[in-house]
């Protein structure tokens, strides 16, 4: 259940509630609630499940995508070089699988696994060049070092999978922790539609 944040409270300690407990806080007007108070990160989220549950097209690509992860029509190990096709940010190994390269490679420890369903790969293949070139830096990089972090949750129908935007695009994907793996689920070309909502800086 939410807390609420009444007039008298210390905006610093609100904001510090939120981001640590995740909990959404209401502001009390007159003893019945008038907003409420949530992380950017959550912020994001909402919106980005709002917009794309808001194209039925869309939600059916997602669908679709995770149908090829399910049925094994996916690239992994050695395969995904075909999401880089000019070697860009992964090379093929002399001993079999890929290696990344040096623009993208960090302690390999530290690294998720990838596995990428079809359609992400085609999508990757229509985009602009520039576009698609900082779409694979980020997935080939950041992604696989955080992926926590690099994206945002998603709700409702679309929960259990994270956001990114990368330029003109948006990165679906889930994480499987216990493997350590990003499944990149689908790579969206949408322009200004999606995560684009108003707002103000307090």
């Amino acid at each position: 259940m939410a807390a609420l944040a009444g007039k008298g409270d210390n905006v610093d300690d609100v904001v510090d509630h939120v981001l640590s407990t995740r909990e959404r806080m209401f502001v009390e007007r007159d003893g019945a609630p008038a907003a409420v108070i949530l992380s950017a990160r959550e912020l994001e989220g909402l919106e980005y499940t709002v917009d794309l549950l808001s194209e039925p097209k869309t939600v059916r690509r997602i669908l679709e995508a995770e149908a090829a992860l399910q049925s094994g029509n996916l690239y992994m190990g050695e395969e995904l070089a075909a999401l880089d096709p000019d070697a860009r940010f992964v090379v093929r190994a002399v001993t079999g699988g890929v290696a990344l390269a040096a623009a993208a490679r960090t302690t390999a420890d530290n690294r998720w696994g990838l596995v990428a369903s079809e359609p992400a790969r085609k999508a990757l293949d229509e985009l602009q060049f520039h576009v698609a070139d900082e779409a694979r830096r980020f997935i080939f990089g950041q992604l696989l070092v955080d992926p926590i972090g690099s994206g945002v949750e998603l709700h409702g129908f679309l929960a259990r999978r994270l956001a990114a935007r990368v330029e003109t695009v948006l990165v679906i994907y889930r994480l499987d922790s216990v493997k350590r793996v990003v499944r990149l689920v689908e790579v969206l070309n949408i322009g200004g539609l999606v995560g684009r909502h108003d707002s103000r800086h307090w």
